[in-house]
Order: structure tokens, then C-alpha cells, then sequence
């Protein structure tokens, strides 16, 4: 008997990786910057949270004041910020743009152009969207931790631990109730919580294949502590050598090979966080195809 699981899901969402080179060079640039905020913001949260448990929080306001009175702060603050919108205005448009692009691929239309469209009339909605259920993402879920832990002190973190760990748990559920509601709200152009509702719906009728793709989404997360390790330890790594390296010529050229070799990793990590994104999001869009005919073959 055929696995519809691997038939009309898994393969077909292989096939696109292996063989739609424009997709992957299309969603590369917002499969980046997630990377790059997500896995700058969790660095921030541990590096900080670590700095006050020690009770070095003098030392650390000295440095930033340092940083202040250098020529890069100007450039920095002002990247930062281009960065942080950017983040905030196009990633939801990418995703809908992506929806939109598996959608009109099924029917031999798909196109990039039709795609951002797609995406940029759907922004408002996907927006409101993930600003509501952005919290219950593991990495939210981590970074309350981090700040709680940091502001409230080490001597809580028995009762944060277990107030965490249930969030974590509800979050687990929820995202399973939600798993669908972008897909609603892309192509049936419903209303936030209209398509919660709808996608609370299928999931429940579709409960194995939702589980089962839950479980593979939750194992792809490591690529989430892949991406902090190397966030963490390059710096450490050039904090070291600023240490060790007393000639200016050897310093220079330790810090163009190893910015080049940092640079490598973020582009090989937005590669792969796009590959990703787009395995997972057809491999849902897929599911909530499946889905929307169980549904509607219960109306009937």
C-alpha cells in the first residue's frame, strides 16, 4: 500500500528543491536575514544574561560607552535599524510570495513577479499574523527565558524553568492548531483568526500527517543552535586573536581570513535556511491541500 505521506507530500516537496533552481535563488535573501537576526538576537540574550549573572554589568556598559565615541557607531546604528525593517517588512511578504509561488506552480503558472504580488497583498495579514503568534516560536520562547533569568536572577530559575517549560508545551499545541492558518489566510484571503479557526479544522481531521510533519519541523530546529554556535564563536574567536596577535600585519590578515570565512558561513547558512524554509512550507502547503479536501468532503 503507497505511503500518501511520502506520495503526495515528502516527494513532491523534494522535487522542488532538487530541481526549481529560481526558487532558492529568489527566497535566499530572506532565508539570510532570519538567520542573521535570529541568530544575533539569541546571542545578544545568552551573552548579555551571562554578563549580569557574573555581575559584570559595569565592565560591559564601559565598553559600549567606548563604542559610542568610535567612527563606526554612526554606520552601525544606522544598519542595524535599515536591517531590522527590513526584516520586519519583507519577510512576511517573502512568505506569502512562497505560498503563492507553490500554489500558481501546481497550476503551471508560477511566477516570481505573480509571487511578490501574491505576497505584498497578503503583507498585512501574514504581518498581524506572525506578530500574534510570533511569542510561541521556540526561539521566543528562549529569548523570554534569557531576559526573565537575567532581570529576575539565578536564584529563580527553578520556578522559570517550569514556567518556560510549560509554555513550551502549550506552544507545541498551539503551533499545531496554527500550522495551517497562514495558507488560509494566503490563498482563501481570510481573516487571522477566520483561518485559525479553519486550520484548527484541518489539523484535528488530519491529525498523523500534522504530527508527523510537527516532529520533522521540530528536528530541523537544530539548524537554529548551528546558527548560534557560529554566531558565538566567531567573535569570541576574533576577541581572542585581538588578544594573542601583537603585530599589526598579522592582525590585519587574521581578521581578513577569518571575516572571509564568517562571511562564507552566513551565505551557506541563508543558502540552507531557504532550502529549508521552502522544503518545509511546501511540505505543509501540501498537507493543507489534503486537509482542505477532508474538510470539505465533510461538509458535503
Amino acid at each position: 500500500m503507497a505511503d500518501k505521506f511520502t506520495d503526495n507530500i515528502l516527494t513532491p516537496s523534494l522535487e522542488i528543491i532538487r530541481n526549481d533552481t529560481r526558487i532558492k535563488r529568489f527566497y535566499f535573501f530572506p532565508g539570510l536575514i532570519s538567520v542573521i537576526f535570529v541568530s544575533v538576537l539569541l546571542v545578544y540574550q545568552v551573552v548579555y544574561t551571562y554578563v549580569v549573572l557574573l555581575g559584570s554589568e559595569d565592565e560591559a556598559f564601559q565598553l559600549l560607552l567606548s563604542l559610542f565615541h568610535t567612527s563606526y557607531i554612526t554606520p552601525l546604528l544606522i544598519s542595524g535599524f535599515v536591517f531590522i525593517i527590513s526584516y520586519i517588512i519583507l519577510l512576511p511578504i517573502f512568505e506569502g510570495a512562497l505560498i503563492g509561488y507553490l500554489h500558481k506552480k501546481d497550476d503551471g503558472m508560477a511566477s516570481r513577479s505573480d509571487a511578490i504580488g501574491f505576497g505584498i497583498y497578503r503583507f498585512y495579514a501574514l504581518f498581524e499574523f506572525n506578530n500574534i503568534f510570533g511569542m510561541f516560536k521556540l526561539a521566543s520562547i528562549l529569548n523570554g527565558f534569557l531576559f526573565s533569568l537575567r532581570y529576575l536572577g539565578i536564584e529563580y530559575l527553578s520556578g522559570l524553568s517550569i514556567f518556560f517549560f510549560i509554555a513550551f508545551l502549550f506552544s507545541i499545541i498551539l503551533n499545531i492548531l496554527i500550522a495551517y492558518a497562514k495558507y488560509e489566510v494566503v490563498l482563501e484571503d481570510a481573516g487571522v483568526f477566520e483561518a485559525i479557526g479553519t486550520s484548527s479544522q484541518i489539523a484535528l481531521l488530519n491529525i498523523k500527517t500534522t504530527l508527523r510533519l510537527y516532529v520533522l519541523m521540530f528536528a530541523m530546529n537544530i539548524k537554529v543552535i548551528i546558527n548560534f554556535t557560529i554566531f558565538l564563536i566567531f567573535p569570541i574567536f576574533a576577541a581572542f586573536l585581538a588578544g594573542v596577535l601583537s603585530s599589526q600585519l598579522f592582525t590585519t590578515i587574521a581578521f581578513t581570513v577569518l571575516g572571509g570565512i564568517f562571511l562564507f558561513f552566513i551565505l551557506l547558512l541563508g543558502y540552507l535556511a531557504a532550502v529549508l524554509d521552502i522544503f518545509t512550507t511546501s511540505m505543509w502547503y501540501r498537507a493543507y491541500l489534503e486537509g482542505k479536501k477532508k474538510t470539505g468532503e465533510l461538509k458535503k
